[in-house]
């Protein structure tokens, strides 16, 4: 818990400049041309067997920074490859009812948001393939910051170094 606790608030540190800036309302719909999440559920089945992380991204459709976050982060190819790589990607919204099962308890995607602490939107979380939190950042992220941050938890540098160490030695 202590290593959670390090490495949220060393990276809400490092990028509490990036939730700046304008709302970006008048961009396209959360289902663009980059929609490659999948199921909570079916995240939790692959992680167990290959290993990979669930990065977990909370949003709501009023949200600019959300659809910012889908348009301009997600849509960038080392985002995507190092998700590809390391991650099972999930997005849930953060006001819906829609059922979820997470560990095997069920719960309304508004449910499991406010379980796992989310007060602001987008958030990112990072989940272990055994489904334990490693760490959630509020905000919008920059793409090059967000791509460091999949490369620090999937190649499991977190567990050894500061995320501070990790951007200095790569």
């Amino acid at each position: 818990m202590k290593q959670i606790m390090k490495v949220s608030i060393l990276v809400i540190s490092l990028l509490a400049s990036c939730g700046g800036g304008d709302d970006v309302s008048d961009q396209s719909s959360q289902n663009g041309q980059y929609d490659f999440w999948v199921s909570i559920e079916k995240a939790q089945e692959k992680a167990l067997d290959d290993g990979k992380y669930i990065v977990l991204d909370v949003y709501a459709e009023w949200c600019g920074f959300c659809r910012r976050m889908n348009l301009e982060t997600y849509a960038d190819q080392r985002v995507q490859d190092a998700l590809d790589r390391y991650f099972h990607p999930v997005r849930i919204n953060s006001e819906s009812e829609r059922k979820v099962t997470f560990l095997n308890e069920d719960y309304t995607q508004r449910e499991l948001a406010m379980n796992f602490g989310v007060n602001t939107l987008p958030t990112t979380i990072f989940i272990s393939p055994e489904g334990e939190p490693i760490a959630a950042q509020p905000g919008f992220i920059d793409a090059d910051i967000f791509h460091r941050m999949l490369s620090y938890v999937g190649t499991e540098s977190y567990q050894n170094v500061s995320f501070q160490q990790y951007t200095d030695s790569n």
